[in-house]
């Protein structure tokens, strides 16, 4: 388009003030800006006022949230906020049949995919098949995003993992490995992102078709990255793996020494 503004930027600086055009917005660093719109992205509170008190307080209590508990490291929500049920934050241990979809917050990764797992999930709840990991209020599951950011805010390819195992639909080195096209299967599973499809190439929802997305669409999309950035990611995938087995290595040490139960196979 014609005639545009040039793009001006105000890193670290504060508004303070709107004058009476209500337009023109004034920073504390002195300087005006005569804006087309204005957007206040305050964020917002999570409240269900729609749901009766004893059920918002059977979450409350689910999530560590009461009085007794309130010294813990970790808290879900701000007392200020609606707590969500404690089962991976779709739904409680008491009431099974009333899911919360789409509220967890990623730190990377889109939403709609993690509320499509959710309801996979969810329909296995339902139907008493899925096998949860014990998991005490004190001990903040191992997807939860580090320094309490912000509430339910977690790592997006860790949540889809740990909910997909619940289910039995996180895929196997043998399920990969049995597949048409294995290398492809591996790579896209490995250098992807967690897409849905490769949560369905075993378990309740098993389909052939999304066994053609992985080796097919998905693949493609890695390839599309480039060398450059395929081979860092390789690099940081190898990197990661090594440091594992160290940390894995010096925690059976340490278990020896101390005759400690190592937990290495904690899945969440």
């Amino acid at each position: 388009e014609n005639n545009l503004r040039p793009i001006e930027t105000f890193h670290r600086t504060h508004v303070i003030d709107v004058e009476e055009d209500g337009t023109t917005i004034r920073f504390d660093d002195g300087r005006t800006y005569a804006a087309d719109v204005i957007i206040l992205a305050t964020g917002y509170r999570q409240s269900f006022p729609f749901l009766r008190e004893d059920i918002k307080e059977d979450f409350r209590v689910e999530s560590g949230g009461m009085a007794e508990a309130e010294s813990c490291q970790y808290s879900h929500a701000s007392n200020e906020e609606d707590y969500l049920p404690s089962q991976h934050f779709i739904t409680g241990k008491n009431r099974p049949r009333l899911a919360f979809i789409g509220f967890v917050r990623p730190n990377v990764g889109a939403i709609p995919p993690m509320a499509e797992l959710q309801g996979m999930w969810w329909l296995r709840r339902m139907k008493n098949e899925v096998e949860m990991a014990p998991q005490t209020s004190s001990e903040p599951p191992s997807y939860m995003v580090l320094g309490h950011k912000y509430s339910y805010g977690v790592d997006y390819g860790n949540y889809m993992h740990r909910v997909a195992e619940d289910i039995g639909a996180a895929p196997s080195l043998v399920t990969l490995a049995e597949s048409k096209e294995p290398l492809k299967m591996l790579y896209t599973y490995c250098l992807g992102q967690s897409h849905v499809p490769l949560f369905r190439l075993q378990g309740p929802y098993e389909s052939e078709l999304c066994r053609d997305v992985c080796s097919g669409e998905l693949w493609r999309v890695c390839v599309k990255r480039g060398f450059a950035e395929n081979f860092g990611l390789f690099y940081m995938t190898w990197l990661s793996l090594l440091m594992n087995l160290a940390a894995c290595v010096a925690e059976c040490i340490w278990c020896l020494c101390t005759l400690q139960k190592p937990k290495l196979l904690v899945r969440y």
